[in-house]
């Protein structure tokens, strides 16, 4: 055979094989590492479904624009924000479903009350579908780790709890407070 034929089948089968070797990777199930096999997401079935909501104070100033073009701006104060996020579990691969709600006045009061029944007029909207890498749905986990129960006094986000975090399905309900400024929307990959 030729070199230049030589070269050719060369990268034929070195581009196969790793074609293979990456669909490969793609199929197989995330491994959760010991210390996050206990954790919700790790014991996700096929087919289920689990909610994370990420409400978190932060200060912001307002500027509103006028039909006629006029802008108007506020102070800056405390408001807080909501995210939810669904992840379901398809056969070992995780789909994220990514809603974001309007602000709310500091503190937050609706986000005590997702607990019981989540309501339209929170206004969460849709911002991303996709698949999750394991980066991401390891980031779940350790955010779940991360967090710890609540007492009576953690239940409203305000200047002392000012990262709260519920996880929910048919089966789990937990509601938990975050030290630090861990946010799942500025740590996930699929998101930036």
């Amino acid at each position: 055979m030729p070199a230049p034929m030589r070269y050719v089948a060369w990268i034929c089968f070195f581009t196969a094989f790793i074609t293979k070797l990456s669909v490969g990777q793609e199929n197989n199930p995330i491994v959760f590492p010991e210390h996050f096999s206990k954790t919700i997401i790790a014991g996700l079935k096929n087919n289920d479904s689990l909610f994370f909501y990420q409400c978190h104070a932060e200060e912001a100033s307002t500027e509103l624009t006028t039909s006629t073009g006029e802008k108007i701006k506020g102070n800056i104060k405390r408001i807080s924000i909501t995210d939810k996020f669904i992840i379901i579990n398809q056969n070992g691969k995780y789909k994220l479903r990514y809603y974001s709600s309007t602000f709310s006045d500091f503190p937050n009061r609706k986000f005590t009350y997702l607990k019981v029944k989540e309501k339209d007029y929170w206004n969460f909207k849709i911002e991303k579908e996709a698949l999750l890498n394991e980066h991401d749905v390891l980031m779940f986990a350790a955010i779940e780790k991360k967090a710890h129960d609540t007492n009576e006094f953690d239940l409203v986000v305000d200047k002392y709890n000012s990262n709260a975090l519920i996880i929910r399905n048919k089966k789990t309900m937990k509601h938990l407070i975050i030290e630090g400024n861990y946010l799942l929307k500025k740590n996930l990959e699929v998101l930036k």
